[in-house]
């Protein structure tokens, strides 16, 4: 049976601390914890036959890079694409933000 003594749960640890519950942003260049969010995404334009564009891929970063290397011969600049789901908002935003290195590689795969 649980407690339902709101003074009860208080005085218990608490294990989730906002840093185990929140992920840090830059985590990889910062050295921070792994990706949390347990999955990774291609943010890039559709390569037909190949990759399509929001493709999702589970577990690892060397996994997604697996699953993509057709695309990744193809085009080498896939791998920049493929990014983890703690950063896809930010990377949604640069995709589409002239001025940094994801909006520069999209266009290049676009041929635009």
């Amino acid at each position: 049976m649980a407690n339902k003594n709101p003074a009860a749960l208080d005085s218990q640890p608490s294990e989730l601390t906002p840093e185990k519950v929140l992920p840090q942003k830059n985590h990889a260049k910062a050295g921070g914890p792994p990706n949390a969010s347990g999955f990774y995404i291609y943010i890039g334009p559709s390569i037909r036959g190949l990759l399509q564009s929001g493709t999702i891929f589970r577990g690892s970063k060397a996994h997604a890079r697996r699953m993509a290397q057709k695309a990744i011969e193809k085009q080498p600049l896939v791998k920049t694409l493929i990014v983890s789901g703690d950063c896809l908002p930010e990377a949604r935003l640069k995709v589409k933000t002239p001025g940094n290195a994801l909006y520069a590689n999209y266009r290049k795969i676009a041929g635009k």
